[in-house]
C-alpha cells in the first residue's frame, strides 16, 4: 500500500525582507530514508540554490582534532580507525564504529549530538551568511536527515518533505547502499516517523515515478518560490498528485 501525503503550501510572504536571514530564503529539505531528499537538493542546486549537505558538514567536523579528542574521551579509543599501511596521518574517527554505539544507546547519541551539532550549526550559519551577502542564489537548501530532530528547522523559512512510499524507499537503499531490511528499519526507527515529518513540512514533493517526476516537482516549487519572493501577491500553486494516485489538497 502506498503512503499518502497532503501537499501543503507555505503562506506567501508579504515582502522579501520577511525571510529570516535576509533576501534569500533558507529551505530545509527532509524525507524518509531513501526518499530522495538529496536528489531534490541537487536539483535545487542545478537551478541556482546553495546547498548545505549536513552529512558532509558532519564528516568534516569529525576531522577536527578538538572534536576527535572529545569523542575519544566520551566513547573510547575503539572509535579510532586503524591507520592505513602504517602511515602516520593523525587519528581518524571510524564512523561505522561510532555509529554502532550511538544507534544502540540513546544517551550516547545525545552526547554525540552535544559535541558535534554546535559546530555544525556554526558552519550552517557561515554558509547562509555568505549566500545572503552574495545575493546570487535563489535559496539556501539545508539537506539534513535529522533537521527536525535536531531543531535545525528553526533556522529555516520553509521545510520541504520529499515523499516516497516505504517499499520504494527500501528498494532504493537495498540497491544503492547495500542495506538489508534490518539496516533500513533500524535507521528509520532512530528518526521521526514519515507521517510526522510530512505533517510538519510546509511543502511536499512527490518522488515515486523517478527522476523526471522529481525534477518536474522541483521546477514547480521553484516557480512558486521565485514568484513569492518577487511579488507580494504571488498565487499559490494548485495541488500536486499524491503518491497514492489521488489528489491532495493545499492547506
Amino acid at each position: 500500500m502506498f503512503e499518502t501525503s497532503a501537499i501543503t503550501v507555505p503562506p506567501t510572504p508579504e515582502r522579501r525582507s520577511r525571510w529570516k536571514h535576509g533576501a534569500i530564503p533558507v529551505i530545509g529539505v527532509i524525507g524518509g530514508i531513501g526518499g530522495g531528499k538529496s536528489a531534490a537538493a541537487a536539483l535545487l542546486a542545478e537551478r541556482g540554490a546553495v546547498v548545505i549537505d549536513a552529512d558532509a558538514v558532519g564528516h568534516g567536523v569529525l576531522q577536527r582534532p578538538e572534536i576527535q579528542e572529545r569523542l575519544v574521551a566520551r566513547f573510547g579509543s575503539e572509535i579510532i580507525a586503524a591507520r592505513d599501511l602504517g602511515v602516520e596521518v593523525g587519528p581518524k574517527i571510524d564512523r561505522r564504529a561510532l555509529g554502532k554505539i550511538v544507534f544502540a544507546d540513546e544517551s550516547a547519541r545525545r552526547d554525540l549530538e552535544a559535541i558535534v551539532h554546535p559546530v555544525m550549526i556554526e558552519e550552517f550559519e557561515r554558509t547562509i551568511a555568505e549566500a545572503q551577502r552574495s545575493g546570487s542564489a535563489i535559496a539556501v537548501a539545508l539537506d539534513a536527515a535529522v533537521l527536525l530532530e535536531a531543531g535545525w528547522d528553526g533556522a529555516c523559512d520553509l521545510v520541504v518533505y520529499v515523499d516516497a512510499p516505504r517499499a520504494v524507499r527500501l528498494a532504493r537503499v537495498e540497491r544503492t547502499r547495500g542495506w538489508s531490511r534490518a539496516d533500513f528499519e533500524a535507521r528509520e526507527a532512530s528518526q521521526q516517523s514519515c507521517d510526522v515529518k510530512r505533517r510538519r513540512a510546509d511543502y511536499v514533493l512527490p518522488n515515486v515515478a523517478g527522476p523526471d517526476e522529481l525534477a518536474a516537482e522541483v521546477d514547480r516549487f521553484r516557480e512558486w518560490l521565485t514568484a513569492s519572493t518577487d511579488h507580494a501577491d504571488a498565487r499559490r500553486p494548485s495541488p500536486s498528485p499524491d503518491p497514492s494516485g489521488g489528489r491532495a489538497g493545499a492547506t
